[in-house]
């Protein structure tokens, strides 16, 4: 979004259905939860899967190809869209418990959160190594996540008290 105009820059094509998303205070990364990585229309099909994933968006490198002219246009709009889809070199998709909901930032910005609707488990993604993943230095997605720990069934979003606790 052009905060200046208030209409949007760009868009990126995805696989799966977004729910949540924040950003790093840097303004480097944006990232999203998916469910139905399935894409099912019925209710046992969304949950087939035992993981679904998050989406990184990797915002410079967006904003490169949208000024390198590497996008297209939709109908008579002119806002610039890109493929991110599996595979791409703006996005990359970490592989997370079954349907997450919640993505948090936390307070220092080291760390996207990301909370399972049906799984017990809080996936903590180190935002510094999302550098090392884009850069090539890992090769597994889920080397980015630096902590699973078992909260329950069901946390939705992550709160942090005012000493940034969660």
């Amino acid at each position: 979004m052009n905060a200046d105009n208030m209409e949007a820059a760009w868009q990126v094509i995805v696989d799966g259905n977004l729910d949540n998303t924040d950003a790093d205070y840097k303004g480097t990364y944006a990232a999203s939860t998916c469910y139905n990585s399935e894409e099912g229309f019925s209710l046992a099909d969304t949950m087939r899967n035992e993981r679904d994933w998050v989406v990184v968006f990797n915002i410079p490198r967006i904003e490169a190809a949208v000024k390198a002219g590497k996008f297209t246009t939709l109908g008579d709009s002119k806002v610039p869209v890109l493929d991110g889809r599996h595979g791409s070199e703006l996005t990359m998709y970490i592989p997370v418990p079954k349907s997450p909901h919640g993505l948090n930032t936390s307070p220092d910005g080291k760390y996207f959160v990301a909370n399972g609707k049906l799984s017990p488990t809080v996936s903590v993604i180190s935002t510094s190594l999302l550098d090392d993943w884009f850069a090539g230095k890992l090769k597994d997605e889920r080397d980015v996540i630096v902590a699973e720990p078992e909260l329950g069934l069901g946390p939705l979003h992550t709160a942090y008290d005012g000493r940034g606790n969660a």
